[in-house]
């Protein structure tokens, strides 16, 4: 198949999953399209057999490679557990072994992810780059196989054993693309923490050696989204922020933020969320609680 044909059939893979995103109703969904570019090489799909030895995912109609939904999704989820520590650590969700369980309500993971028996209110797309993408060469030279392999001692006689790979060049643009019921200020979360995945955390294989890590170009943010729901925190979002700069046990602010709240949302629905935000925020302390008594009909 020759370039201008992938291009084309790759311009039109972007407009079918644009369409696909302004397909569900305004009223009660939003999306979200996040236009970023490759600061480093990116590896995907280096688990999948492959003759080479070290694979990577490409599109089978297209050709191309492309960051598949699932894999986002790992990513997403990732970044958003790891930005929950603080607020877990504040709260006194924190074992002692260092852990907390990321399923809880306030956590919002299965509202955004879902779980074995449940699923979630964000559905994930596969990431494709803007362009057909140039594909460089890459090599990994373990210099000491036989200590990994037989655990002899390291020496220089050993000799070397050179991995060639494919990676994506950087400087590839992609587009990430999701769409969120609105609600629980669910497409704020999922930005934050997709944004911070893709600049942070960095998105496939060998990622602690600094592989798959994209830059956030504003200039282009702007021009990517004009047909984009512009994402502004949700009243539930905003109800529920002051809650991270005081503790479980400030009984004196929690209270007037409760009653504010209780004013801002309108629906049922963020009621019954924030107040069970606010039960978890509390843990032990909300049983016999003011915040409680204002909040129960909203619980029970």
């Amino acid at each position: 198949m020759k370039k201008s044909n992938v291009a084309e059939l790759l311009k039109q893979k972007h407009n079918d999953q644009r369409t696909y995103c302004e397909s569900f109703p305004s009223d009660n969904y939003e999306s979200i399209q996040i236009e970023v570019k490759l600061a480093s090489p990116l590896l995907t799909g280096i688990g999948e057999s492959h003759p080479n030895e070290v694979s990577m995912v490409f599109d089978h109609n297209l050709g191309i490679p492309y960051i598949p939904a699932s894999g986002v999704k790992g990513i997403v989820r990732f970044a958003h557990t790891v930005s929950l520590i603080p607020e877990a650590i504040s709260m006194g969700k924190v074992d002692e072994k260092g852990r907390f369980d990321d399923e809880d309500e306030w956590t919002f993971v299965l509202n955004m992810f879902g779980a074995q028996k449940t699923k979630g209110d964000v559905i994930f797309l596969d990431a494709y780059p803007t362009s057909v993408p140039q594909l460089h060469l890459d090599i990994m030279n373990p210099h000491y196989g036989p200590y990994y392999s037989d655990g002899l001692p390291p020496a220089d006689h050993h000799n070397p054993t050179p991995i060639k790979f494919l990676t994506v060049a950087p400087e590839t643009t992609f587009i990430f693309r999701a769409v969120a019921k609105k609600e629980n200020g669910l497409l704020q979360k999922v930005k934050e923490a997709l944004l911070r995945a893709l600049s942070e955390e960095g998105v496939g294989a060998k990622t602690a050696v600094g592989y798959g890590r994209f830059v956030i170009d504003e200039t282009i943010q702007k021009g990517a989204n004009n047909n984009a729901a512009k994402v502004e925190p949700s009243p539930f979002e905003k109800c529920c922020t002051p809650f991270k700069t005081i503790k479980p046990t400030d009984a004196g602010k929690i209270g007037p933020l409760i009653d504010t709240a209780l004013k801002i949302l309108t629906s049922e629905e963020d009621k019954k969320a924030f107040a069970k935000y606010v039960r978890e925020f509390m843990g032990k302390d909300f049983k016999k609680s003011k915040a409680r008594e204002k909040l129960k009909s909203y619980l029970f």
